[in-house]
């Protein structure tokens, strides 16, 4: 009878720490930034890029992804209402200081998808071939 009593415990304090640590994770998500580069050069990679961001947004239980290109903000990921929205517009270059107006946005991580020709300190770089 002792045995089942110390396995009751720890269940109880199992399932509290699981339940403690989904109530913080659901109330203070990870906010991570995803940056793609619309230039033309990169036109040809662009359902390659979406497939990528629909993948990186499946598991987003805890987590908050908000979406920009290297020419403007768009918004939280879930509030757009077409991940096409984000590729929209191919012009110009892409550059390290077309990222400089995302130095203000608070976030836990800033991942840039692009061909890689730059690599932007702080951010995390998903190259396209």
């Amino acid at each position: 009878m002792k045995w089942i009593k110390v396995f009751a415990v720890f269940v109880v304090l199992h399932l509290i720490g699981w339940f403690g640590a989904h109530w913080y994770k659901q109330n203070h998500p990870e906010q991570v930034l995803v940056v793609a580069d619309t230039s033309f050069a990169l036109k040809s990679e662009y359902p390659a890029m979406q497939r990528w961001i629909e993948d990186f947004a499946q598991d987003n239980r805890y987590r908050k992804v908000i979406v920009g290109t290297d020419k403007a903000l768009i918004g939280d990921l879930n509030e757009i209402r077409s991940i096409d929205s984000i590729f929209r517009a191919s012009f110009g270059r892409s550059t390290a200081d077309s990222l400089l107006q995302y130095d203000s946005t608070q976030v836990d991580e800033r991942i840039f998808l692009s061909d890689g020709e730059f690599e932007p300190s702080g951010w995390t770089v998903v190259r396209f071939p």
